[in-house]
């Protein structure tokens, strides 16, 4: 039982460096993603509140449509995921891939503070609602491609600077987390279109 535990730990968290790193601008992007709420103007706070009111209307009203909902969050999921993947495959797709996956943790942090700061009490529920666990499952599977794609650049780089063939394994690995970043984004995809709204259809109920 450890040993499989300890295999899935080393495919989760293969580089402790690259891990702490990723995971740092993670935390940055939703942190100043939340910050960001508070600097805009009030008529891009009006702006966005009116956003979210819409959003909750539609739902309350059941003229939510579900299937535009995934197929938009699918488009948006595995572009996110592919243009990673692909510039993980190129020395400069390093710096590429560490900036998208800042401005996808910013964006989180910046949803859940309007949210919170548009809805108040009501808006914490929201913003649980909305994180969890479609965009859980989401930052994950994106972070833990992230954390292969910055491994294998370094891979490239020192392949170049000391003239030595590759490692197909390394290759496989990186493979085998792009499918797994694949479903976890159809997974996210789905919760988006039908598991959210039917929450979000929930807590208005309670709240009205």
């Amino acid at each position: 039982m450890n040993e499989k535990l300890n295999r899935v730990k080393d495919i989760v968290l293969p580089n402790k460096r690259v891990n702490y790193f990723i995971f740092s601008v993670v935390i940055i992007g939703i942190i100043t993603g939340s910050i960001f709420f508070t600097f805009i103007s009030n008529n891009d706070k009006t702006e966005v509140i009116n956003l979210i009111n819409n959003f909750l209307t539609t739902i309350k009203d059941s003229t939510f449509d579900s299937g535009l909902a995934l197929k938009n969050s699918l488009i948006t999921n595995l572009i996110l995921v592919v243009f990673i993947w692909i510039f993980g495959m190129s020395i400069i797709g390093l710096l590429f891939n560490v900036f998208i996956i800042y401005i996808k943790a910013f964006l989180l942090g910046f949803s859940v503070a309007s949210l919170i700061g548009s809805l108040g009490i009501k808006g914490i529920v929201m913003a649980f609602i909305y994180v969890f666990p479609s965009q859980i499952i989401n930052i994950i599977a994106i972070m833990i491609l992230g954390i292969y794609s910055v491994i294998f650049s370094i891979h490239l780089i020192k392949l170049i600077m000391q003239k030595k063939n590759s490692n197909n394994n390394i290759f496989k690995k990186y493979f085998v987390i792009f499918i797994f970043a694949i479903i976890s984004s159809v997974i996210s995809a789905l919760s988006d279109a039908y598991l959210l709204p039917n929450l979000v259809k929930l807590v208005i109920g309670l709240y009205t």
